[in-house]
């Protein structure tokens, strides 16, 4: 396939349509939101064309009803068209808007998504974040010549986490499906009233893999129901916790275990990191739909051995973990303890990566039940909703359409896809980079 032809056809900022009140112009940041990445985070809705009688007037209202829809939707969700301040640590919610870009590709949608789409190709669908003026949120809308169209966002991990970004997503569909946004106003500046952010006391420091290491490649598998069924029917029946989710992260774990073990001679210590939403779990029923971030982030881990690992071994080391996790979160009788219980949580993780090459540790993250796929705008729900290329190794977990599959993203340095992709478990259990069921 082609490199991409695009054409940037406009590009502006998008300002709340009803200006945020003074009482509300600084928001401050919460102790969650000081553990989050300074990096945006990217994800892409794929909408097939409807069959406009007149598509260019189609295509014209569709732009319009996006950049009205998204203005109204900003009134609720200010701080996103605000700008971070580090030295204060807080949004100045001022009102300077979000980024938006109409883009031209030269394509049909459906020749693009038919045999899988290149994933270097889809990080040209994004828009390209001007750090100067530093926006939290941009939007791209990527126009191709048959109607259908992309719509890539990038969005401040400062500011959101999963739950935040679906949020927002579904109530500017919403606005703009029905032209009236909902009753129930966002809950912001709960998280940091409660969880103030905290000097933390010296000690081991983490940061993101620099862009500069070892080439790092982005695949896609694509586990559908019947081959998660397979996967559960090997797991002891005593294994207490097995959803989907866990299954196919306990074998991605297993591969890059036995990879790891191949290429160093010998078994090591291994970690699989992930976080866990905090929604719903404590007893404070109020940050049920609190905005911003509000996770807790830890790790599975399984000692080195000369043993053989079966499947359900790291289904108990991922389950457990979860759930253990929730239950401490759900018993916790404080603010302070869940401050404390994801102090030492970040504490565990920080010094596991400190340990540099004498530990293997495998980052993850899962945005599965999130509503994406109900991210209708007027023209119908969208056909597929991706992830992008990453520049460090991660595996990101994703619902397929039907919600019943899941969609590995997987991203690892250059050697090791080699072996991870023609590991017989993978092989016997995905499809990799499958069509998008286009016809």
């Amino acid at each position: 396939m082609a490199k991409l032809e695009i054409q940037i056809q406009m590009r502006k900022m998008i300002k709340p349509s009803t200006p945020t009140p003074n009482h509300l112009r600084s928001l401050k940041l919460s102790f969650f939101d000081q553990g989050a990445p300074r990096l945006y985070v990217p994800i892409l809705f794929h909408y097939l064309p409807t069959g406009e009688c007149n598509r260019e007037l189609g295509i014209i209202e569709k732009c319009e009803k996006l950049q009205n829809s998204l203005a109204e939707t900003l009134t609720s969700f200010y701080p996103l068209a605000g700008r971070f301040m580090e030295d204060k640590f807080l949004i100045h919610c001022n009102d300077v808007g979000v980024e938006y870009v109409e883009s031209k590709v030269n394509m049909n949608l459906a020749e693009f998504l038919r045999r899988g789409p290149k994933i270097e190709l889809l990080d040209d669908l994004l828009p390209e974040m001007d750090q100067s003026s530093s926006p939290l949120l941009g939007v791209q809308v990527n126009l191709f010549n048959c109607g259908g169209l992309v719509m890539g966002i990038q969005i401040s991990h400062i500011i959101a986490d999963a739950f935040t970004l679906a949020t927002f997503l579904n109530e500017w569909a919403n606005t703009s499906l029905t032209g009236t946004t909902k009753d129930c106003l966002p809950s912001f500046g709960h998280l940091s009233s409660l969880f103030p952010p905290r000097v933390i006391s010296a000690g081991p420091q983490f940061s993101l893999p620099s862009i500069e290491g070892p080439k790092i490649i982005t695949k896609r598998f694509v586990f559908d129901a019947f081959a998660i069924a397979n996967l559960k029917d090997r797991i002891n029946p005593s294994t207490a916790i097995f959803t989907r989710v866990v299954v196919v992260m306990s074998l991605i774990w297993k591969v890059l275990m036995g990879i790891s073990s191949a290429k160093h001679g010998h078994s090591r210590d291994s970690s699989f990191v992930f976080p866990i939403n905090l929604r719903g779990k404590s007893k404070l029923s109020s940050l049920e739909h609190a905005q911003g971030n509000f996770y807790v982030t830890v790790a599975a881990t399984l000692e080195a051995n000369e043993m053989r690992r079966e499947l359900h071994e790291f289904v108990n080391a991922i389950g457990s973990t979860a759930r253990n996790t929730s239950l401490s979160i759900g018993k916790a009788a404080s603010v302070d303890e869940i401050m404390s219980l994801s102090i030492n949580c970040g504490t565990e993780i920080i010094n596991k990566f400190v340990q540099g090459d004498a530990i293997d540790i495998y980052p993850s993250t899962s945005w599965c039940r999130f509503p994406w796929y109900e991210a209708d705008f007027g023209w119908g729900k969208p056909m597929w909703v991706s992830s992008v290329g990453k520049t460090f190794e991660v595996i990101s977990l994703f619902d397929t359409k039907d919600g019943d599959g899941i969609e590995a993203w997987v991203s690892l340095k250059e050697n090791d896809m080699l072996e991870f992709e023609r590991d017989t478990q993978i092989l016997a259990s995905t499809a990799f980079d499958s069509s998008i069921w286009i016809k």
